[in-house]
């Protein structure tokens, strides 16, 4: 049986964290903890039913799922990467502003008969019918990446877990393409990769999640309109 705790997700680390801090700025609430700023647990001040449980995007959707948190924030990147079953227990209750990035597909920019979707498809045949394999494609986001790929036809393609820096991987023999989150694109350019011509697969931001049950109970709904 859960507890009688709303429990409420929080970003501890990663580019939307300061963001998410700054809502409870905004509302002046105070988050109350033991150990300070690295605790992973916390309290509102004034409101002791309220319980804050730090940990990553990715954690906080999936938690959000298993019904352990009642709501957080993350990115809709993560929340369209999950698995579907994942997905159908959760609301998107609020989209914001900050956090905004694209998931696209980049290829290195010596690759000058590569410029737009068209192309992708053809030289993934290239790849299958002259050199004998398929375009390795590195991501952190395989779910969608594979949907993309697919619904624009193209099938010869393997897709390469990527564990660290995306952007390296054509350059170390990880990869030939990839499929990343940008947000100015200028980390691509650094490292001498160009956007493909019309392949944004998705365009992401912060956003406030709920769990789709925690979400019919009337408190619940009340320290949402507190927060937010």
């Amino acid at each position: 049986m859960k507890d009688k705790f709303i429990n409420i997700g929080l970003i501890n680390k990663g580019r939307m964290a300061p963001f998410v801090k700054a809502i409870f700025r905004k509302k002046k609430i105070k988050i109350l903890s033991k150990r300070g700023g690295r605790d992973l647990f916390g309290k509102i001040q004034g409101y002791p039913n309220l319980r804050i449980m730090k940990m990553s995007a990715k954690e906080i959707v999936n938690n959000l799922a298993a019904g352990v948190l009642d709501f957080g924030w993350s990115g809709a990147d993560i929340f369209f990467e999950s698995e579907l079953n994942i997905q159908s227990k959760i609301s998107i209750f609020k989209k914001y502003d900050w956090g905004k990035s694209s998931l696209i597909v980049a290829a290195p920019n010596h690759w000058v008969d590569l410029a737009n979707v068209t192309d992708l498809e053809e030289i993934s045949w290239i790849f299958f019918n002259k050199k004998k394999r398929l375009m390795r494609v590195a991501t952190k986001f395989p779910n969608l990446t594979s949907s993309w790929l697919n619904s624009r036809g193209i099938t010869q393609y393997e897709l390469i877990a990527s564990e660290s820096s995306t952007e390296t991987c054509p350059f170390n023999g990880k990869s030939d393409i990839i499929s990343d989150l940008v947000s100015s694109g200028e980390t691509l350019r650094q490292n001498n990769l160009k956007i493909i011509e019309s392949s944004v697969i998705l365009k992401s931001s912060g956003c406030l999640m709920c769990n789709k049950k925690s979400l019919k109970k009337k408190e619940v709904r009340k320290a949402i309109k507190l927060i937010t």
